[in-house]
Formats: structure tokens, sequence, C-alpha cells
């Protein structure tokens, strides 16, 4: 049975708790969405007692509206243990996910809901919340009492009462509320309790929300999208862009398939790079359950992407160091042991013969292998920079001079774009210089069939920017997830260290670099680097 259009009540209590959070603060907003909640569990009490023809709610119902309330709005709850005393819930999936890790309110929120429809239609309620995603517990642990027991007594937590306006200001709180915030004409709230709260239409909050909101028919067709959700996807209400239309699929599978997203990272080129998207979307369904069209709510989350894979390039750093320093030196000591008597065992052979051959080849895999541990120890203990203030343009300039010739065997056009002044940095040249050949020489290698390689730099921030564009195969978000990996390699000759040891000179320079790809189009190389504080 339908007790709820799930969003209808995400748009109403989106809406409703924005609208308090903007307007108040602390205490204030708590009375203010502990009402909310309330006011909201009246109408889903309303609208079960409508479809069922009761008009009262045993302990059994009570449990099972619940579970079967928060389970329609897309979460994962389960009853652990009831009876007509108290109500246990235990939720492993929240609906509002990372809202009520930012947001712990909406969580009280919540409980008030519950909490309201409790209190009238039994002797006694008190909510506890044993567990809480709100405190960034593993799961939320939730304890409804129904009577007044020593057991509930011991417990920490909220009572609720049989008010029939509950969710109506009482004049102590609005005391509380005009105490809170002054008595001047700009702070001063107005609230009376002979009427109930005027209710705010979703759109009127959604459209200045800095989150983007869409829904669409059966049809794909946009029926509702704010200013957010324009910008965010590049769009003016019609699938006219390629990342609206990278987002259109999940929305059509949504209806197709009745699928819902949660919290879907979703990644989009666009104009000014990669962005990635937290997306959240879910089918509309018709009274009769049927799908009518799908509703999201998404937002960017790209600075966040960016500093989870830098956390997640330091761990793997610290377990490779970990590695290095306790296996990198005994395996060179009997390397070297075995190259020593292989040039001893060489000179026992003529330089034609097969045994001589034999020996050099195996001379020449110990030198790549130690080759290979040599750069696996500049890896995890880098040479200590050199410091000095050096212009970018003219490692540039040095970059070019050295992969000229390679870049005109393999038919690659070199091209630059330089602002006019770039702000001087603090740097080890030679460090540099090693990092942007480095990125140059593979940017030639990626084009076997020719292309163009374009060098720019900008100034962004107190930052000096420098970019390495090719037109080559591309990457995909695999490969670009692990192209800074040690050992990861596109490459049949490669070691995969060139761009790890890359990452760490920027990174002990107090820099950034990071790539951008579009496969079968181009890939981006950008390194930041802060520029000098003092001018020479």
């Amino acid at each position: 049975m339908e007790f709820i259009l799930r969003e209808d009540f995400f748009l109403q209590l989106l809406a409703d708790y924005l609208l308090f959070s903007e307007m108040l603060m602390g205490q204030a907003a708590e009375i203010c969405l502990q009402k909310l909640g309330q006011k909201l569990g009246l109408s889903i009490e309303e609208y079960y007692f409508q479809n069922t023809g009761r008009h009262d709610l045993s302990p059994k119902e009570f449990a099972e509206l619940i579970a079967t309330v928060l389970n329609k709005l897309g979460g994962n709850y389960y009853l652990k243990a009831y009876s007509d005393n108290k109500i246990e819930i235990v939720s492993t999936k929240c609906p509002f996910g990372q809202m009520i890790i930012k947001s712990p309110l909406l969580c009280q929120t919540i409980q008030s809901i519950f909490g309201g429809i409790a209190a009238r239609n039994f002797p006694y309620c008190k909510v506890a919340p044993l567990q809480s995603r709100a405190r960034k517990d593993p799961v939320c642990r939730l304890v409804i009492f129904l009577k007044e027991t020593k057991e509930a007594q011991e417990f920490k937590g909220q009572c609720f009462y049989n008010q029939p306006y509950s969710f109506l200001l009482t004049p102590g709180e609005i005391k509380t509320l005009q105490t809170q915030h002054g008595d001047n004409n700009q702070n001063k709230i107005s609230l009376v309790t002979e009427e109930p709260i005027k209710e705010i239409q979703p759109g009127e909050i959604l459209s200045n929300l800095h989150i983007g909101v869409l829904s669409v028919n059966e049809d794909l067709q946009i029926t509702y999208l704010n200013q957010t959700a324009k910008e965010l996807l590049q769009i003016n209400e019609q699938w006219d862009s390629l990342p609206s239309r990278k987002f259109r699929k999940i929305l059509s599978e949504a209806v197709k398939t009745k699928r819902h997203f949660n919290q879907y990272l979703l990644q989009l080129p666009l104009k000014d790079g990669i962005r990635f998207y937290s997306v959240n979307a879910s089918p509309v369904f018709s009274p009769e359950g049927n799908v009518i069209g799908a509703f999201s709510v998404f937002q960017d989350v790209t600075e966040t992407k960016t500093r989870e894979n830098e956390l997640l390039q330091m761990e793997k750093f610290s377990l490779v160091a970990e590695l290095a320093a306790g296996t990198a030196h005994e395996i060179r000591n009997p390397m070297t042991t075995l190259r020593g008597f292989l040039q001893i065992l060489l000179q026992e052979f003529a330089p034609d013969t097969r045994g001589y051959e034999y020996c050099s080849l195996m001379i020449d895999e110990i030198d790549r292998a130690n080759s290979i541990i040599k750069e696996f120890l500049l890896l995890t203990k880098p040479a200590a920079p050199l410091m000095q203030t050096v212009q970018l343009h003219n490692i540039l300039d040095e970059i070019f001079l050295l992969i000229e010739s390679k870049s005109l065997l393999e038919n690659v056009e070199l091209c630059k774009n330089y602002v006019p002044s770039l702000p001087p940095v603090e740097a080890d040249p030679a460090q540099i210089k090693q990092v942007f050949l480095n990125i140059a020489t593979n940017a030639i290698q990626a084009m076997p069939a020719g292309g163009r390689l374009t060098i720019s730099t900008e100034t962004r921030d107190n930052l000096a920017v420098v970019r390495f564009t090719d037109t080559g195969c591309g990457l995909d978000e695999t490969q670009v997830s692990k192209i800074f990996d040690p050992f990861y390699t596109t490459k049949e000759e490669g070691t995969g260290l060139g761009l790890t040891i890359s990452y760490r000179i920027i990174e002990n320079h107090w820099g950034r670099i990071y790539v951008e790809s579009i496969p079968q189009k181009e890939t981006t190389f950008t390194i930041e680097l802060p520029a000098s504080t003092s001018q020479k």
C-alpha cells in the first residue's frame, strides 16, 4: 500500500528543512525542525488512516508503518525487536545519505516524525537514538519506548506528548526564539500559535539551492530544473549538451528499470575540465504504482573527489615506502653478487659463442632490474630538492629543445601557448625538468600515428600552472585512477615508476599534479606550483 509519495515527501521536507536552516541557527533551528517533523508525522498518520479505514495503531502496526515509510524513502530499515513496551529499529542505509552526516539536525527531524505519531497513539513516547549516522556511526539504531518503564527512564532520549497542535510554536518557544534573535526590525520573529505554520511551495526554495534539482516525465522530458542544475549540466530545458546527455542515461534507467541511484558518482567532461557529480535519482510513481517519471538531486563533488584521490595516493606511497625499506636493499645485494660472477664467467667464452651471448643477456637483465630498484628507492625517499627561484618558461624552452627531434620522428607537432608573464616559483630546476621531460615524452609516445602536443601556461590563485595536452588515444576512467600508481604502465617497455616519481617530486615542491582525459580524443596533465613569495 502506498502510504506516501516518496518524491512529494522529499520535496516538502527538503524545502522546509532548508528554509529553517537558512533562516535560523542553533536552538532556534532545532525547535523549528522538531515542529516540522511532528507536522509531517501528522500528515503521514492521516494518510495511513484514510487508506486503511482505521483510527488507531497497535505497536506492531506502528512498527511496520515506520519501517515501511523509511524503506519507501530509499533506506534499508528492519525491525530488530518490538513489543507492547518498545520498538527497536536498525538501519544499514539512510535515505538521506551524506545529508544526515553534514546536517545532524535532519536526523532529529526524522525522529520527531515518528515521535509525534507515537505520542498520539500510545500513553507514553520516548525516542532514544543509540547509534546514528549523524554521529558517523556505522549504522543507525533507534529505540522508541511506548510505555514509561524503568528501562525507558534509564535511556537518554526525547519525550513526545499528545498535543493536538504540537507542530505549532508555543508562546514559550516563541519567546526563546525572539530572545535569541533580538527585537530589532531586521531579525524579529513574528509567529503566532492560533494558525498552522504556512507551508512554503517547494519551487520557491529549490530554485536558489546550491544543489541541482531536476525532474522528468516518462518520456524523459524535463518538467522541473532549478538554476544550479542548469549551470552544472550546461543545459536550458533541453538535453542539448554532452554532459546533460550522459546525465539523461541515469534518469532513463530509473524510468525503465525502476532503479534507485544513491550517491552515484558521475564523471562529466565540461568546458573547464572533468567534473564529478554525486547523483541521487529515483523513479516517480503514480498512485496506481506506474512509473510516471524520475526525480534527481545532485551536487558537484569534484573537490572532495580530488582530495580523496590525493589521500589515497599518499596511502599508496606509504605502503610502497614500507615495502621498499624492507626489501629493496636485500634484493640488490644478491643481484650485485650474481652480476660479478657473470662478468667472470663471461670471460670464459669467446665473443661469438652462445655462452657469451647468454651471459651478456643475463647481465643486461640484472642491470635493468637494478635500474628499477634504483627508481624504486628514489620513489620512496627522493633526494631533497635544492630550491632556488626559477622561471618555468625557461625550463619549458629547454624541454622543447630536448623533445624536438623525437617529435619530428613521430610526426608530432609541438605548440606553445604561454601567458605573457608567469610568476617565478621556488623549485629544484633539475627535478622539475625531470617531471616536464617525463610527461612530454609520455605524450609523444601516446601518439604513434602523429598528433599535436600543446604546452600551455596559466596564472591562477597565486599558482603557476603548466599543462601538457596531447591528441593521443586518451585514457579511460580506470586508467586515470591508476596512472600515478607504482608499476602501473600502458607501455610494453615501461617500468610504471616515471609518473609516480613525478608525483612525489611535485608533492615535495608543495604543488599538485593531476590528469584529465577524454578517451580517443585527448589527455591533459596539469602541474600547479605555488608562486614564489620573493621576486628577483
